[in-house]
């Protein structure tokens, strides 16, 4: 059985017509939240015809188009609307497999019975979506193919590509489609591989040779020999707490006052009694229908003392969009108590404690450890800057 590619363009700027019909065919400029430098993200066809494109600054886009309607980016609206159409898919089939927002990889395979043929299944899957968000599917052996299928498919259509006739369909398919970094595309295009068909043309040991194992896998992908499985998302247990402010705040600590009442009111739960959390969702609701959303993961499951405190460390920086009208707080992956192995008196470390606590603190706090320590490595060398060396601090 196939791999059906569910693709929604401009995913966000379709969920804006989605909450506001009279917007559909307007030109449509997605904006970044930043307010120190605010450019485009995406736009629509109907924005790139009229010559708006990607990064171009919000003053050039009023200069060459008066009429582009700008849409202020909402990171917690999208991934809801997206959850929306993800828990659609799954109840056509559980091997759903999230790509991007707005891109879903789903597995025909066991649905035999269920659907007649796999233009019945593209059919099926586009009902599932409303058609105000111009879904369109496609449908090949592989998760590349059919996401080269449902880009070139028309709104609210179907496209198959067979086994038989992929490579000739991928020949023609621009290099910059290729799911890699774009570094890596430019390397590709400075050599004058520009398209697929190029890229297959060519012996395997000469990409392998140029591009490690990139290369083994581009030169795969152009020859539509794509055999990566469907992985579905997992599904940890989640508690979501939320906090309407009484007025907007725009203090960093008033923030964090707001936070720690949600942290602790997520704590007196019953779900959450003597249970810890491993991954956190922090999305802040900003006047003018703007959001902030900020995840995190730590490596190891936190209570409540120790959640709050990473909280304060990683936020200490951060600076919202705009005034802030209410916060969601979802803790993921809850897991019972969790046991620290203790190390024996004799065998524990001579450093000192508040050295460790501090440099851990910092690491959450920059991702990184800031610290060094002196370290020898040839202390017999004669050049001084060979004797020792400075090794990050990462106890």
């Amino acid at each position: 059985m196939a791999i059906a590619c569910v693709h929604i363009p401009q995913f966000a700027l379709r969920i804006a017509v989605l909450e506001q019909p009279m917007l559909d065919g307007l030109p449509l400029v997605l904006t970044s939240a930043s307010s120190a430098r605010t450019m485009v993200i995406d736009c629509t066809p109907e924005a790139t015809a009229r010559g708006i494109k990607p990064e171009m600054l919000l003053r050039e886009v009023t200069a060459i188009c008066p009429e582009a309607v700008f849409i202020p980016s909402n990171p917690a609206r999208e991934a809801a609307a997206f959850e929306t159409v993800v828990e659609a898919l799954e109840t056509f089939s559980p091997l759903v497999e999230l790509a991007e927002l707005g891109t879903c990889h789903v597995d025909l395979r066991g649905l035999e019975r269920h659907i007649t043929s796999l233009s019945d299944a593209g059919d099926r899957l586009l009902k599932l979506v409303s058609p105000i968000l111009r879904p369109r599917v496609g449908i090949s052996l592989g998760k590349f193919t059919s996401w080269v299928a449902a880009r070139q498919s028309p709104a609210g259509s179907t496209r198959i590509i067979p086994e038989e006739t992929a490579r000739h369909t991928l020949s023609s398919v621009p290099t910059n489609w290729l799911p890699f970094p774009a570094t890596l595309i430019a390397r590709l295009e400075r050599l004058g591989l520009r398209t697929l068909g190029e890229i297959a043309d060519l012996p395997v040991s000469a990409m392998q040779a140029r591009f490690g194992l990139d290369g083994r896998r581009i030169w795969e992908l152009s020859r539509a020999n794509d055999d990566t499985l469907i992985r579905p998302r997992l599904r940890m247990e989640t508690l979501t707490e939320r906090l309407a402010l009484a007025s907007p705040v725009t203090s960093r600590e008033m923030l964090l006052i707001a936070l720690r009442q949600l942290v602790l009111r997520a704590f007196n739960r019953p779900q959450l009694r003597h249970r810890y959390v491993r991954q956190v969702r922090l999305r802040v609701l900003i006047e003018e229908n703007r959001s902030w959303e900020r995840e995190m993961t730590f490596r190891e499951p936190v209570g409540r003392e120790r959640l709050i405190e990473t909280l304060h460390h990683r936020l200490q920086e951060v600076e919202l969009p705009g005034p802030a009208e209410a916060l969601a707080l979802d803790l993921i992956g809850l897991v019972g108590e969790v046991a620290h192995q203790e190390v024996l008196p004799s065998l524990r470390s001579r450093r000192n404690r508040p050295i460790i606590d501090a440099a851990r603190q910092l690491k959450q706090r920059y991702g990184i450890s800031p610290l060094f320590h002196i370290a020898e490595v040839e202390p017999w060398s004669r050049i001084p800057e060979r004797r020792h060396a400075l090794i990050s601090y990462d106890p």
